[in-house]
């Protein structure tokens, strides 16, 4: 890891300790529950009966990617329909691998090769969270089950998630490489 590289994982870190330490207290924002955790279940189910994830899925060519998602990612954007409310969904492949990693190596190999969590952004009906632009998010393990990362599901309004794509998202907290925009 060369120094640039040091220093912006340092300043992730701090950025997460800091915003999810307040997002996680905010009354009435739910992360990680059960209730989210159904939420990500049935765009998990959709994204399989539409081929976004799974055997024989779309693909886009992979690129270099950032931590704290995968060395490698692949980004396919879409809209969904869940429980009747139609909104954008934002869906990250992320790879990775202890030696070098190239997106061509990435897109050539058995896809879950080299995977790494998957991670989406669901935009969800107005009223769901309004200050960050109502996006649901979501991490998951190979299987489809939610990712639980030091004892907290990323799941619904994940403070891990919003640490990073509140400073660097900008207003619709949309991010693909990590630079503040």
């Amino acid at each position: 890891m060369n120094h640039i590289q040091k220093v912006g994982f340092t300043l992730i870190l701090a950025v997460l300790s800091f915003s999810a330490g307040s997002i996680a207290t905010e009354p009435g924002k739910s992360s990680g529950t059960a209730v989210d955790d159904a939420y990500a279940a049935k765009l998990w189910t959709y994204m399989l009966e539409n081929r976004l994830i799974g055997e024989n899925r779309v693909r886009s060519f992979p690129f270099v990617g950032s931590r704290p998602h995968g060395s490698i990612q692949e980004f396919i954007a879409t809209e969904a329909t869940i429980d009747g409310q139609k909104g954008r969904l934002l869906i990250k492949h992320n790879y990775g691998a202890e030696e070098k990693l190239t997106p061509k190596e990435v897109y050539a190999a058995d896809h879950d090769e080299y995977s790494e969590p998957l991670a989406i952004m669901f935009q969800r009906e107005d009223g769901y969270d309004p200050v960050n632009s109502n996006w649901f998010w979501a991490e998951y393990n190979p299987d489809g089950s939610v990712l639980n990362y030091q004892g907290a599901n990323l799941s619904g309004r994940s403070p891990l998630c919003l640490g990073c794509h509140t400073p660097l998202g900008g207003k619709d907290r949309e991010v693909l490489n990590g630079i503040a925009k």
